[in-house]
Protein backbone atom coordinates (compact mmCIF):
# COMPACT_ATOMS: atom_id res chain seq x y z
CA UNK A 1 0.00 0.00 0.00
CA UNK A 2 2.32 2.69 1.22
CA UNK A 3 6.07 3.08 1.11
CA UNK A 4 6.50 2.22 4.78
CA UNK A 5 4.41 -0.92 4.41
CA UNK A 6 6.47 -1.97 1.39
CA UNK A 7 9.70 -1.50 3.32
CA UNK A 8 8.47 -3.22 6.49
CA UNK A 9 6.85 -6.23 4.79
CA UNK A 10 10.08 -8.29 4.53
CA UNK A 11 10.98 -7.38 8.12
CA UNK A 12 7.65 -8.60 9.48
CA UNK A 13 8.52 -12.14 8.42
CA UNK A 14 12.03 -12.05 9.91
CA UNK A 15 11.43 -10.33 13.26
CA UNK A 16 9.91 -13.42 14.98
CA UNK A 17 13.04 -15.42 14.12
CA UNK A 18 15.21 -13.18 16.29
CA UNK A 19 14.90 -12.49 20.00
CA UNK A 20 13.54 -9.31 21.49
CA UNK A 21 17.01 -8.23 22.58
CA UNK A 22 18.37 -8.53 19.05
CA UNK A 23 15.51 -6.48 17.63
CA UNK A 24 15.97 -3.76 20.27
CA UNK A 25 19.73 -3.69 19.62
CA UNK A 26 19.15 -3.37 15.87
CA UNK A 27 16.69 -0.51 16.35
CA UNK A 28 19.05 1.26 18.76
CA UNK A 29 21.98 0.87 16.36
CA UNK A 30 19.85 2.21 13.52
CA UNK A 31 18.85 5.25 15.56
CA UNK A 32 22.50 6.00 16.41
CA UNK A 33 23.58 5.65 12.76
CA UNK A 34 20.77 7.91 11.55
CA UNK A 35 21.62 10.51 14.22
CA UNK A 36 25.32 10.52 13.28
CA UNK A 37 24.65 10.74 9.53
CA UNK A 38 22.10 13.53 9.92
CA UNK A 39 24.44 15.44 12.27
CA UNK A 40 27.37 15.23 9.85
CA UNK A 41 25.22 16.24 6.88
CA UNK A 42 23.80 19.16 8.84
CA UNK A 43 27.29 20.41 9.71
CA UNK A 44 28.58 20.08 6.16
CA UNK A 45 25.58 21.24 4.15
CA UNK A 46 23.69 23.72 6.32
CA UNK A 47 26.36 26.23 7.30
CA UNK A 48 25.01 29.63 8.32
CA UNK A 49 27.46 32.45 7.53
CA UNK A 50 25.86 34.67 10.19
CA UNK A 51 26.71 32.27 13.03
CA UNK A 52 30.11 31.51 14.56
CA UNK A 53 32.00 28.52 13.15
CA UNK A 54 31.14 25.11 14.54
CA UNK A 55 33.79 22.61 15.61
CA UNK A 56 33.18 19.46 13.55
CA UNK A 57 31.96 16.53 15.61
CA UNK A 58 30.53 13.10 14.85
CA UNK A 59 28.06 12.51 17.66
CA UNK A 60 25.30 15.09 18.15
CA UNK A 61 25.05 15.13 21.95
CA UNK A 62 28.65 14.35 22.86
CA UNK A 63 30.20 16.69 20.31
CA UNK A 64 33.85 17.46 20.99
CA UNK A 65 33.64 16.85 24.73
CA UNK A 66 36.09 13.95 24.74
CA UNK A 67 38.69 15.80 22.67
CA UNK A 68 38.30 18.88 24.83
CA UNK A 69 38.49 16.86 28.04
CA UNK A 70 41.74 15.13 27.07
CA UNK A 71 43.70 18.31 26.30
CA UNK A 72 41.77 21.60 26.40
CA UNK A 73 44.67 23.81 25.33
CA UNK A 74 45.47 21.70 22.27
CA UNK A 75 41.77 21.63 21.42
CA UNK A 76 41.49 25.44 21.50
CA UNK A 77 44.71 25.98 19.55
CA UNK A 78 43.65 23.46 16.87
CA UNK A 79 40.25 25.15 16.56
CA UNK A 80 41.90 28.54 16.29
CA UNK A 81 44.18 27.27 13.50
CA UNK A 82 41.16 26.02 11.58
CA UNK A 83 39.30 29.32 11.90
CA UNK A 84 42.22 31.74 11.57
CA UNK A 85 45.19 30.87 9.37
CA UNK A 86 48.64 31.46 10.84
CA UNK A 87 49.42 34.31 8.47
CA UNK A 88 46.46 36.26 9.85
CA UNK A 89 47.09 39.51 11.74
CA UNK A 90 45.20 38.31 14.84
Amino acid sequence: MGLLDTVLEPLKAQIPQYGTGMVIAAVLASVVVIAVVSNVLQQLLLKNPNEPPIVFHWFPVIGSTVTYGIDPYAFFFDCRKKVRPENSLW
